[in-house]
């Protein structure tokens, strides 16, 4: 198999995560790494063949041909077009752009240049997500569905004293519904597709939500999803129907245990391993199975799927009057 090449463009906390996760991988290699700032590139030396500050320097590169984005959220969108641009397949980091205008264009750019373009959440991916998938319809007629995300940020009390970081910063796109939010949405449209409605009532701060909850209008059902950066509690998700209900223990990330409980008595349950980032594996294996067999077809499918995220998101985000912008290069 041919080496998937891999540049970086971002140096924050989630690229040690995909640097550990591509490691298991031998067909990922990884190349280059771009960030702003020399010196937090350096705790990356090892990993990599280059480290630079020169943009043009990796997305040029003619032997790199994938880019991971791992930017704050608002710098996808400008970033990943940049990366198409110069021919490069993308990964993009959830959550894939902040409008769906932005995510539709470069969707159809990368479609004109046959390329891929993957947004990166674990949920869809995970087997155990997938097979809870096809069997919600044993539970009969859906009434309600409800999830929680709540993870007290270890930046919280940052931004509490006045230190914005990206995580909750305005301009950037940060807050819960966009870090943490976006994996309720998936699990929840990646079942039952675009609602009809979508309202969020959001807990807000210095123009960010650092909590709030969604409300997702099917007409014969809803689905309540909570996301919190601000507090914390058992995160789960959970789909019941009048026969029976689905409730997945632990967040819509994850998606590792479930169990299934019917109104006759049986019951089923099933996991997988349990790691907070386990769904990285799932993740990658897929995108390398599209780079391998080029499955376009099926990367699209992923592109319809996210165009509905995103959808939601935007929508969510400006019924709770927050005012999120892509940002420029």
């Amino acid at each position: 198999m041919k080496k998937i090449n891999i540049g970086v463009i971002g140096s924050g906390f989630i690229v040690p995560v995909f640097i550990r996760q591509t490691k298991a991988f031998p067909q990922f290699r990884l190349c280059g790494i771009w960030g702003r700032h020399m010196e937090k590139l350096e705790q990356y030396r090892e990993d990599f063949e280059y480290l630079t500050t020169d943009l043009e320097e990796i997305l040029s590169d003619e032997k790199i041909d994938t880019i991971y984005i791992a930017l704050p959220n608002a710098l996808h969108y400008a970033y990943a077009m940049k990366a198409l641009e110069h021919g490069k397949n993308v990964i993009v980091e959830k959550p894939f752009t902040v409008t769906v205008e932005s995510a539709r264009k470069l969707i159809s750019y990368a479609r004109k240049r046959k390329l891929i373009i993957y947004e990166a959440i674990m949920t869809l991916h995970n087997p155990l997500y997938c097979r809870a998938r096809d069997r919600v319809r044993d539970l009969g007629e859906i009434k309600v569905i409800a999830c929680n995300f709540s993870q007290y940020s270890r930046r919280y009390d940052r931004f509490r004293e006045g230190v914005i970081l990206p995580a909750f910063d305005q301009r950037m796109a940060g807050g819960a519904l966009y870090d943490l939010g976006i994996y309720n949405i998936h699990f929840v449209t990646g079942i039952f597709g675009k609602p009809k409605k979508v309202r969020y009532f959001a807990n807000i701060t210095k123009g960010v939500d650092t909590s709030g909850t969604l409300v997702l209008d099917y007409g014969d059902f809803k689905a309540v999803c909570i996301n919190a950066k601000d507090c914390k509690s058992e995160s789960y998700g959970m789909v019941e129907g009048d026969k029976g209900y689905l409730r997945f223990r632990g967040s819509t990330s994850r998606c590792c245990d479930y169990i299934m409980k019917f109104n006759d008595g049986k019951q089923e349950h099933r996991s997988v391993m349990n790691d907070e980032f386990v769904g990285w594996r799932y993740e990658l294996k897929e995108f390398q199975r599209i780079y391998n067999s080029r499955d376009l077809e099926k990367a699209y499918a992923y592109n319809k799927q996210t165009l509905i995220s995103v959808d939601v998101l935007e929508k969510a985000m400006k019924d709770a009057g927050l005012n999120y912008k892509e940002e420029k290069i």
